[in-house]
């Protein structure tokens, strides 16, 4: 069993949490659970719902994109510190990715209902997780753009 202090550490580990203040830290180790993975599972599916948000405490995953045409490419890899699943947070909350671990991988995850309710009802948490989530998600998308962008560069024709 993980006590809240262990939780907290956890989150405090990595650019995420470590970024948060103490009373959000404490916040998101109140409502956290640890989840393990092991190497191959499939974490959140394109196109599921998504139903917690959660933290990397260690291992690796990757964020998988089927690619019409290129079959499923990997755009990024989540290290220990980095999130996954913020589709848990906005509306419709269907995943955008397939996200697969590349060794055991443990995760500090939040169900998203309440994490939802608690950004709802907390705007100082919810600025504070926010700004995180908004910082990680356009990182994500200038890589995941570069990506697309060398595979459609090594096309042998235009692709339209």
């Amino acid at each position: 069993m993980f006590t809240r202090s262990m939780l907290d550490g956890a989150l405090a580990s990595g650019w995420f949490g470590a970024g948060l203040p103490e009373s959000a830290r404490a916040r998101l180790a109140d409502m956290a659970e640890m989840t393990s993975y092991p190497a191959g599972a499939v974490v959140i599916r394109e196109g599921a719902p998504v139903d917690s948000l959660g933290v990397v405490v260690d291992g690796r995953l990757a964020i998988r994109l089927n690619v019409p045409g290129r079959d499923v490419v990997t755009v990024l890899t989540v290290e220990p510190g980095d999130f996954i699943g913020w589709s848990a947070l906005v509306p419709p909350h269907r995943s955008t990715s397939t996200i697969i671990a590349l060794e055991p991988t443990t995760v500090v995850r939040f169900d998203g209902t309440a994490l939802r309710a608690a950004l709802d009802a907390d705007p100082a948490l919810a600025a504070a997780i926010l700004r995180r989530v908004l910082d990680a998600v356009a990182r994500r998308l200038a890589a995941t753009r570069t990506q697309l962008l060398d595979l459609f560069a090594r096309a042998e024709h235009e692709p339209w």
